[in-house]
């Protein structure tokens, strides 16, 4: 709670209404979720393109579509229906599962670093929501087939019958990269986002 408020005063002194600031704190923990759940991505495209024309690589990262999951999102009931949905950006987060920060005390989970890292942490992911880099679909397990299948069957071992029972979310995340070289690790998506970002907030860093 403390260490909250204190990120609080430091971002309300650079001008930040105090809403900015909960908008600001939820993207970086959006953006760090993100980081953390890479390494369980599979790369599906090498040849992608942001909506600013940006080269990209689509990973993609695969979450058990529980019944819960599927109901904070109102997906279709009917499983052809819901195939032909999806959902993009910060929502596509919270579906497959991201957590809502709402409260104060919540808000600082994670923001061990302070304000300056926060607000590099928002801006990050605010260049992955304006270039439309994330989108989520479900998938009914039968209909997922070629390298993708492949590439998951080590994630699916000890899930394939939930999986087959609830279906999965798949997570599509484009990150700019004008080469085929992928590291799924944080320190590679800040490196990438960081490199291609348009608007760098001045108070963010290089």
């Amino acid at each position: 709670m403390f260490r909250t408020l204190a990120i609080l005063r430091s971002l309300q002194s650079a001008h930040h209404t105090l809403e900015d600031v909960q908008v600001s704190l939820q993207k970086a923990c959006d953006y760090r979720w993100l980081r953390e759940q890479l390494p369980c991505g599979v790369v599906t495209d090498t040849n992608d393109t942001l909506s600013d024309g940006t080269p990209a690589l689509t990973i993609t990262l695969p979450f058990l579509a529980t019944s819960a999951r599927r109901q904070g999102g109102k997906w279709p009931e009917a499983p052809d229906e819901r195939e032909r949905c999806h959902v993009e950006g910060a929502h596509a987060c919270r579906a497959a599962g991201a957590p809502a920060y709402r409260k104060l005390e919540s808000l600082s989970h994670g923001l061990v670093h302070g304000a300056l890292a926060v607000l590099k942490d928002a801006a990050r992911f605010d260049y992955l929501l304006t270039t439309n880099a994330i989108r989520l679909t479900w998938r009914c397990l039968e209909h997922i087939d070629g390298p993708l299948k492949s590439e998951l069957g080590r994630w699916l071992d000890d899930r394939d019958q939930l999986a087959g029972r609830h279906g999965l979310f798949l997570l599509e995340v484009k990150i700019p990269s004008a080469t085929p070289h992928v590291s799924l690790h944080g320190k590679w998506l800040d490196t990438q986002t960081d490199t291609y970002r348009r608007i760098v907030p001045r108070h963010a860093g290089p």
